[in-house]
This record gives structure tokens, sequence and C-alpha cells, in this order.
């Protein structure tokens, strides 16, 4: 039985790993909810290997309710806001799984990961 356990967490470590971080942040008061909404985005895109630029955010940010972010620069600036943020909610993770998925999901018109 432990030997099952063993291989059930090595084949599924990834999924144990982001629910884990999900069952954090549920506990973790989130004082923005555009954070909220770009971290759990990024998780889903990030998952499938799926890239979204800025002007395609800023429109699903406002098709639920959240209208900070006008343009492409203050998106940039936003979501380095919500890595930060996410980033210290998960600094005792092994692996911050949401903040990594931010980092690795949101690009500008050209492609490019310009936000950092």
């Amino acid at each position: 039985e432990r030997a099952w356990i063993v291989i059930f967490v090595s084949t599924f470590a990834k999924y144990i790993i982001i629910i884990q971080n999900i069952d954090k942040m549920q506990k973790e008061e989130m004082e923005n909810k555009t954070y909220e909404f770009i971290g759990r985005l990024a998780l889903v895109l990030f998952s499938q290997n799926i890239k979204m630029s800025f002007t395609t955010l800023i429109t699903l940010l406002k098709d639920n309710g959240l209208t900070e972010y006008q343009s492409g620069r203050a998106m940039a600036a936003g979501i380095s806001a919500a890595y930060h943020r996410w980033e210290d909610i998960e600094k005792d993770c092994r692996i911050p799984t949401t903040s990594g998925a931010i980092a690795n999901t949101f690009v500008n018109q050209k492609g490019e990961l310009s936000w950092l």
C-alpha cells in the first residue's frame, strides 16, 4: 500500500501541488479580486500551455466587472503586482504554482513576457 501511494504521488504530483495551493488560496484573504482572477486564470491557461495577450486579459477583466486596467502598459503593471502578491502568498510552498503560472502565461502583442 505504501508503494502505491508513492507511485500515485509521483505520477500526479503536479495536480496534488495545485490542489494544495488552491486550498491555501481559499484560506488566504485576497485583498484584490483582480489579482485573484489573474492567478486563477493563469493556472488554467498554464495547465494547457496557452498564452494570453494583455488586450485579451483586459477584455476578460472588463467582462467580469474588473476595470482597473485600460491599457497594455497598465495591465503589465497589474500582472506584475498580481505575480508579487501570489509570490508572497506562496512563499511557504515548495513549488509556487500560481506565481509561476502568471510568470509564463501573459504576453504582449509580440508574444513576449514583457511585464517582468
